[in-house]
Order: structure tokens, then C-alpha cells, then sequence
């Protein structure tokens, strides 16, 4: 199976060895994990696979197992109580993405065969989050069986929503705020690599506010009422598209990519001396080539230039510290092909999500952008929140930020260090309602395709990216620095 040279840890050989011989115990877990459908839009078998996680719980010594009922789609709570000083919480989410199009392999099938970038790969939905996840149970698993216990309580808290918003994430913390006020930090596993082998480790992310802005004739007393007219009678009939286009042009000024609602940015948090250095980091690791650093662009060429024609570190900076008031849609009116029909819309729809740096408040940020609407006359324009979570940060020098260090460092990995990424996550709520620090992916492992077609785990890699085994080894070897804070 080792054809070339791993990536290999300088501690723990005992954990180790033991991950080396359990290797064909631990695919067969994370492929059968993997291989129980668990679709949230459409409920295709959530509740099924809450069940066989929560066997898996039970697997691994957990006093406390409960499939947890939401509103909507099941979620399950585990406590594991080693009888350690120190007690952690831990995020994870079993749902997946829908199937799509374009799979050459049945995405529940749990195929492993080779791939054309390593000599082994498992296909199926959910490579990243259930294979990554499954991978840190097993770690757990083998520091119990050579330790004897772990040296940290766990406390799991696992959504069955994550691709439908997370929408019970606070009402999981409020029904858990008890035991969870235990913890002194949270862990969401999972693999860090990207293909090349490159490690990013994220201090945080950002919160999100994301909002629909309505306008609708009956809400303004004026244009159509409850349905559209002909277009042709626009010249004597109001327009609540352009209203609508009217009040968001007075949010955000695209010329300096800046939002121009008063009070928005109050009590921005400005970076320190650590989180400028980070961003000259960056800068200089994608010197030229900042697109290919930056996360969700895609291909580097996908993105010819920056706001304000941006480069280095003026990018890093913008996407890491900056709000943004991002645009995602736009409904009104007729949208298909050719002229089959002639409208003047009755109301018009957009969704906005802000993505907010520390301190910018979520619930402060909608007051302000009401307020500002008010006094630019759209008090008739409807705000709808569809999600409000906030930001987290963790310092560098945190025990969590240095026990992931450490674990790099025992594998001889250098991370790039990110202050944070632009994205948000559920995890937000943990710290904005709980206030516990986040440490995110540090796995030494690779998924692809997060939701796309044929996305897979790597189960072999190479010298630069690991496989399961050295997936679960940093799980355990990070357990154990953690253990000895």
C-alpha cells in the first residue's frame, strides 16, 4: 500500500501503529458512513443516518447518546466523559448536499479505487464532513484502546441541517447551554489539505446577516396590487422593481466597493500588528497571483481583477477584516425566455448577505440599515432575516491555535495562517451564544468536490497529502497535545 514516502509524525508511534493496523477497520466505517444516504433537502434518509452515527457514539464509550428532535430534520447529542480535567465541545454536521449530475461513480456505493492525482480514493457525497468526521471518531477510538482514556471530555453537538442553514443550530445550544457551558472550546474536524498538500489554518471566521429586502405595490400604497399589469402602462403606473433598485443603490457604492449606510461600520474592530503580518503572508505566498489565493474564487483566471483594482496585501486585507454586503439574487417579475409576456411586476424580491467581521453585530447591522431606509423614504420596504449568526476569532496564541500548530509542526507542515476566511459557519452561534473558540479543519487529509459530482476522500495519498491514516493520526496526535494544556 506504501509505495511512496508519507507524510509521517515524529510523536506518538504507539497511536500511531495502532492507526496503521486498524486501517482496514476504519475505510470500512468511514465507506459505510459515507454510504448512508443523508440528503437534507428532501429529507432523503437524515434520520437514518442520525441513527448510525449515533451507534457509532455509543461505539466509542459515550455515556450520553440522543437523537436530538428539531422542528424539522433530527439531530444527535453525545457526551463522552473521560473523567479529564479539561472538557471540549465538537461541531459536526452528517447531512449532504443533493446528488446532482455528472457522478461516474454512485455517490453510495463507497467505491475505493485508484484516481489519477493518488493511488486511493473514496467516491460518495459527503467525503468531506462524514469521511472527516467518521476519521476523528476512529482517532478517538485508538487513543482509548492504547491510552487507556482520553485525555479530554467530549461533548458532540451534530446537525442533520448544515446545507438547509442551519436553522435549529440555537435552539441545539439552548436545550444543551448547560453541559456546553462546560467546555472551554469547540472543535469542528475535518480535513485541511488542499490537492497540492498546502495546509491553511483560519483564525476565525466572519458572521453573516443575511436578509430579503421586499417591495410590493400593496406594501406601498402604490403601482400594482396583488398582481402585475401590462408593461404598457407604465407611463402612468408606479414601479416597485424600480423602487426596489432605487433603495439598494443607496446601500453600497460600487465605485470604492464600500457600504454607505450610516453607523454600519461602528465599532469595527481594527486588526492588530499579528493579524497585519498574517495578511503580508499571504500577500507574499500569492505574490501576482492573489486570485488563486483568495477561497471561493474557483479557477485563478475566473476573476480578471480586484475592487478598487486591489493587489497583495490590499486583497487580504479587504476579504479578512472588511464587511461585505454581497448581492446573491434578484427575483421579479417575468425571467424566462423571449417576450411571451409583457408585465410591470407588482413587487420584486432581493437576498443580501453581509458577511461581518468581530464586532459588527449582526442585530445592530439590520437596525441600521432600517433606519437609513426610513430616512431615504422606503419605509414600506419589507426586511426579512433569513439568517444571523455571529462572527469567531480565535487568537493565535490560544491553547487551541498552538495545540493545531503543534500537531503541524510534529508532521513537518507549515501552514499558511489566514486571521480569518470570509465565510461564515453554524459554529458562529457556539461563540455568539455560548462564547467558545472555534479551532476548525486541522486533519492532514484531502476531500474534493465538496458538492459537486464525484467528490471523494483520498484514502492513500502521497509524499505531500495524506490518507486516512494520516487523517486519523493528527486527529489523535491533536487529542493528546490538547490533553496536555
Amino acid at each position: 500500500m506504501r509505495s511512496v514516502p508519507m507524510l509521517q509524525s515524529t510523536v506518538n508511534a504507539d497511536l500511531h501503529a495502532r492507526i496503521r493496523e486498524a486501517f482496514p477497520d476504519h475505510l470500512e466505517r468511514i465507506r459505510s458512513y459515507m454510504a448512508q444516504p443523508s440528503v437534507s433537502e428532501g429529507n432523503l434518509g437524515v434520520r437514518e443516518c442520525a441513527e448510525l452515527l449515533s451507534e457509532s457514539f455509543l461505539r466509542i464509550g459515550c455515556q450520553e447518546v440522543e437523537i436530538a428532535e428539531t422542528p424539522d430534520l433530527p439531530a444527535v447529542w453525545a457526551h463522552l466523559d473521560a473523567g479529564a480535567a479539561q472538557t471540549l465541545a465538537v461541531y459536526g454536521f452528517f447531512d449532504t448536499n443533493i446528488v446532482g449530475t455528472g457522478w461516474t461513480h454512485d455517490p453510495f456505493e463507497g467505491v475505493v479505487t485508484s484516481h489519477p492525482d493518488f493511488p486511493q480514493v473514496l467516491y460518495g457525497r459527503g467525503a468531506s464532513n462524514k469521511g472527516g468526521f467518521m476519521a476523528f471518531l476512529n482517532a478517538i477510538e485508538v487513543v482509548q484502546q492504547v491510552r487507556g482514556s482520553l485525555p479530554v471530555n467530549l461533548m458532540f453537538v451534530c446537525e442533520g441541517e448544515e446545507f438547509v442553514g442551519s436553522l435549529h443550530v440555537p435552539q441545539l445550544i439552548e436545550r444543551y447551554r448547560e453541559p456546553l457551558s462546560r467546555a472551554s472550546g469547540m472543535l469542528s474536524p475535518g480535513p485541511c489539505q488542499n490537492a497540492a498538500g498546502a495546509v491553511d489554518l483560519a483564525l476565525g471566521n466572519k458572521g453573516c446577516l443575511h436578509i430579503e429586502m421586499r417591495c410590493s405595490g400593496e406594501d406601498w400604497g402604490r403601482g400594482p396590487q396583488g398582481a402585475p399589469t401590462h408593461s404598457s402602462t407604465m407611463g402612468v403606473v408606479d414601479h416597485p422593481v424600480w423602487r426596489l433598485v432605487h433603495a439598494l443603490s443607496t446601500l453600497y457604492d460600487p465605485a470604492t466597493g464600500n457600504i454607505t449606510v450610516p453607523g454600519f461600520l461602528d465599532g469595527l474592530r481594527k486588526p492588530t500588528a499579528v493579524d497585519l503580518q498574517l495578511v503580508e503572508d499571504l500577500a507574499a505566498r500569492y505574490q501576482n497571483n492573489e486570485a488563486a489565493g483568495v477561497p471561493g474564487i474557483g479557477r485563478a483566471d475566473q476573476v480578471p481583477c480586484f475592487v478598487n483594482d486591489a493587489t497583495g496585501s490590499e486583497v487580504f486585507s479587504r476579504y479578512c477584516f472588511l464587511p461585505t454586503m454581497n448581492i446573491n439574487g434578484i427575483r421579479a417579475g417575468f425571467t424566462g425566455p423571449g417576450t411571451t409576456l409583457w408585465t410591470l411586476p407588482h413587487e420584486a424580491r432581493c437576498t443580501i448577505d453581509h458577511r461581518l467581521p468581530p464586532d459588527l453585530d449582526p442585530q445592530t447591522c439590520l437596525e441600521r440599515i432600517r433606519e437609513h431606509l426610513d430616512a431615504q423614504g422606503y419605509t414600506d420596504i419589507h426586511l426579512e432575516v433569513l439568517m444571523s449568526v455571529g462572527a469567531q476569532s480565535l487568537d493565535l496564541h490560544d491553547d487551541l491555535a498552538q495545540s493545531a500548530l503543534g500537531v503541524f509542526a510534529d508532521w513537518s507542515v507549515e501552514p499558511m495562517i489566514w486571521p480569518r476566511r470570509g465565510a461564515s459557519g453554524p459554529t458562529g452561534y457556539f461563540s455568539q451564544m455560548l462564547g467558545l473558540k472555534v479551532l476548525g479543519s486541522t486533519g492532514l487529509g484531502y476531500a474534493s468536490g465538496h458538492s459537486s459530482a464525484d467528490e471523494f476522500l483520498v484514502v492513500e495519498g502521497n509524499e505531500r497529502v495524506g490518507g486516512i491514516v494520516e487523517l486519523t493520526g493528527s486527529y489523535a496526535d491533536l487529542l493528546c497535545g490538547l490533553g496536555t494544556d
